[in-house]
């Protein structure tokens, strides 16, 4: 990969032996003026070698410190159809209805499954016990998107040395500005599909035939033009095709990047094709190479779709129309048109973005000469192409209702190469004429940036939304302490979760890790779901809940209906029953049938391992976000449920659902005083835990709440009855409060669907 060759070696392509094959004249850094780089900047550059292994250590550390949840497509998206694929259907995956329905193309997983299976092979080899190998299982996603953002790193970095000569000074600054990049600090070493396909879209850029833009010096020849600049001695041919398979497989991954490729086509074929390049040689052969590139990766899509899926299926077809006919998209949200221009761009480019939009007046501006003069000839097609993609893909994804900023994440290293010129204009060195105190004035808003960026990566990568991550922690450390035999000592036994949060609000699997099966004891595991309204008319969908919805809109209503009669066992006490109501069973005395002690845990075992009833069961761990728990303490007051373990997740939250504390309820009664012994829990005086008691159940009451007071007003239908203010009528009448029997107290004789 050395960039020590200024001219590729013409090679044409056997199915053009007659074409004749031109070559330009070398356009390297030395050739551009301004782009001599100094002693100082041939010192901070190394070889392409060193350098890439430098990336590579550098998002390794990267994504091995990331402690933070940021979106459930991270992890249901990629890591848990790969768990599947991995260890088979039995192992525990979330699989949700978007591959149910067929929606995504399986080669995502597909990589991080094999990546799984040799971590696997590995721990076998090295005979690890169960936390080192967990341990290992969890890292080794992170590993290899931690190489693709070392790739893209890489080619940000190539493809602006291509743009403005391998040691100008824009170079170096585009390099600087990928690697000090908060939003590629936050989120290029995240399992997204979105990543790889950035990966694979500025791979795609550095070898896309930009020279093919340059007007032909005799229009009616018939010749293939040889790109310059070439490092690596790669013909024209092999370039274009390894363009054409990335720019397909990132088709293939997410459809929406055709957008990109069919603006760049455009620009590259079409714009001015009578004035200006390319040849109809080139046309031929870009032709030819895009069928047979686009035919191989859809070939092998479809193969490794047939396998996932055991059916003939095509995702590209499914997801648009799923998401673009049917708009299932907006059911998770809808935001305002000018979303990209006043959100998306600020947050990929953070303290750049004022830098960014000077770059694209400097390129985009016919008055403006500065780039001519600093950029190579093709460097200039290519900033010019890049910056109206740049320009035209967000304004063609505002379209759409739902909206994300990682949809335009492709973009960033478009925009870093952009940038990276009036940058290094502004803080590079300046010429004798420029006083020492503008220097000093620059160096220290450099210094406020750099500062600036470093305090948003730290914020969003190790303190905002933490607790759901060290949640998974303290969960698999509960498992190997409490229910794995240590040293033959003890009986395992299966752990219990349930999460009364909104849906994919944690990591599953890849996360939890130790599915339970036959022969190993596990982690068993249920959350509230939200489906999609999937063939519903519009009116359907207007008053469509989904069951998280369902039971925020009523937390104690969906209780009652959806969770089960049976009172939970606590596994880590030998089986033993909760203490509190749970522990008292007066059907006897009545003259019900009492189901026996070993039927109901095999009943259990049956329902967690299947899932297959009307109602949940009630887990050791219940876990939910602190706004909920004044709620579930009227709730489940009496149940034998206590705070265990409390988390930090967020200072703020745009969910009113997720915002507090993480909160761990268990059943184990030495856990509950230990944690009362550490800390003392918040509690309401009892006057106004009568108030609140009042407040939840005379709400209980009322009526359901409709799809419409849902969207406007959930927040404050659970969060009002802790700012009811307290009346001030005195009275000196004793009050006789009528206490509502738990809901879990059976009235009726046992039934086998219950």
């Amino acid at each position: 990969m050395g960039d020590n060759v200024d001219k590729e070696t013409s090679r044409p392509d056997t199915a053009l032996k007659d074409t004749a094959v031109t070559v330009a004249a070398p356009a390297t850094a030395t050739n551009v003026p301004g782009a001599s780089p100094s002693p100082s900047q041939r010192f901070l550059l190394p070889n392409n070698h060193n350098l890439f292994l430098l990336l590579i250590g550098f998002r390794l550390l990267n994504a091995l410190t990331v402690q933070t949840f940021f979106q459930p497509d991270e992890y249901f998206q990629a890591l848990e159809p790969a768990w599947r694929l991995a260890f088979g259907e039995d192992a525990g995956a979330w699989i949700t209805w978007e591959w149910k329905s067929h929606l995504r193309s399986a080669i995502h997983p597909t990589v991080f499954a094999l990546w799984y299976r040799g971590a696997c092979a590995v721990a076998d080899f090295f005979h690890l016990e169960a936390h080192a190998q967990a341990e290992l299982l969890l890292a080794a996603p992170k590993s290899l998107q931690a190489i693709f953002a070392a790739v893209t790193d890489f080619y940000t970095w190539k493809l602006a040395s291509y743009a403005y000569g391998t040691n100008s000074s824009a170079t170096l600054a585009t390099l600087l500005l990928t690697v000090t990049s908060p939003w590629h600090w936050f989120g290029s070493t995240r399992t997204f599909s979105n990543c790889l396909e950035t990966t694979l879209t500025v791979v795609a850029l550095y070898h896309w035939p930009w020279h093919w833009q340059l007007p032909l010096d005799n229009p009616g020849a018939h010749v293939v033009r040889v790109r310059q600049q070439v490092a690596d001695g790669t013909d024209i041919v092999t370039r274009l095709r390894r363009a054409l398979l990335c720019a397909a497989l990132a088709t293939i991954l997410r459809p929406t990047n055709i957008l990109v490729w069919g603006v760049l086509t455009w620009l590259t074929f079409l714009r001015g094709w009578k004035s200006i390049g390319p040849s109809w040689a080139e046309c031929s052969l870009f032709a030819r190479e895009t069928v047979l590139c686009g035919g191989l990766v859809l070939l092998l899509s479809t193969l490794i779709d047939r396998i996932f899926y055991d059916s003939w299926v095509f995702p590209p077809l499914d997801f648009l129309h799923v998401n673009v006919v049917q708009s299932i998209a907006t059911f998770y949200g809808n935001n305002d048109w000018h979303y990209y221009l006043s959100q998306g761009y600020p947050l990929l480019l953070t303290t750049a973005l004022p830098f960014t939009l000077a770059g694209l007046y400097r390129v985009l501006s016919p008055s403006s000469g500065t780039t001519s003069s600093e950029a190579t000839p093709p460097g200039r097609t290519m900033l010019s192409s890049l910056s109206i993609v740049c320009l035209l893909v967000p304004s063609a994804f505002s379209n759409i209702a739902h909206k994300e900023v990682r949809f335009i994440y492709p973009l960033l290293p478009a925009l870093h190469v952009v940038t990276g010129l009036p940058l290094s204009s502004f803080f590079g060195p300046q010429p004798s004429q420029h006083s020492g105190a503008a220097q000093f004035t620059h160096k220290m808003l450099l210094a406020l940036l750099l500062a600036l960026n470093i305090s948003v990566a730290y914020y969003t990568t190790q303190v905002h939304n933490s607790g759901i991550i060290e949640l998974t922690h303290y969960l698999r450390t509960e498992f190997e302490t409490t229910y794995l035999p240590a040293a033959g000592v003890g009986t395992a036994s299966n752990m219990t979760v349930g999460m009364l949060m909104p849906c994919h609000s944690t990591p599953w699997r890849s996360h939890l890790q130790y599915p339970p099966s036959t022969t190993r004891p596990g982690i068993h595991a249920w959350a509230l779901t939200c489906e999609p309204p999937l063939n519903l008319n519009a009116t359907e969908r207007t008053s469509y809940l989904d069951e998280a919805d369902q039971f925020y809109a009523d937390p104690l209503i969906w209780l009652k209906k959806n969770m089960s009669r049976h009172p939970p066992r606590a596994e880590s006490t030998d089986g033993m029953r909760a203490n509190g109501v749970f522990a008292r069973d007066e059907r006897a005395r009545h003259g019900l049938h009492i189901t026996s002690e070993s039927t109901l845990r095999q009943r259990e075992e049956e329902l967690w391992s299947t899932g297959q009833s009307r109602r949940r069961p009630w887990p050791e761990y219940l876990v939910f976000f602190a706004q909920l728990e004044p709620t579930l303490t009227v709730a489940l007051r009496g149940s034998g449920y206590g705070e265990c373990h409390r988390l930090f997740n967020s200072h703020w939250h745009d969910d009113w659902r997720r915002t507090g504390d993480v909160v761990i309820w268990c059943l184990d009664q030495e856990r509950q005083d230990a944690r009362r012994s550490s800390s003392r829990p918040s509690r309401l005086p009892a006057e106004e835990q009568i108030e609140l008691e009042d407040a939840v159940r005379n709400r209980d009451r009322g009526r359901h709440p409709s799809a419409e007071s849902l969207a406007l007003g959930r927040g404050q239908q659970v969060m009002s009855v802790q700012k009811t203010p307290k009346t001030k009528t005195k009275t000196s009448a004793p009050v006789t409060r009528v206490v509502e029997k738990p809901f879990w107290k059976a009235r009726e004789p046992e039934r086998k669907d219950t």
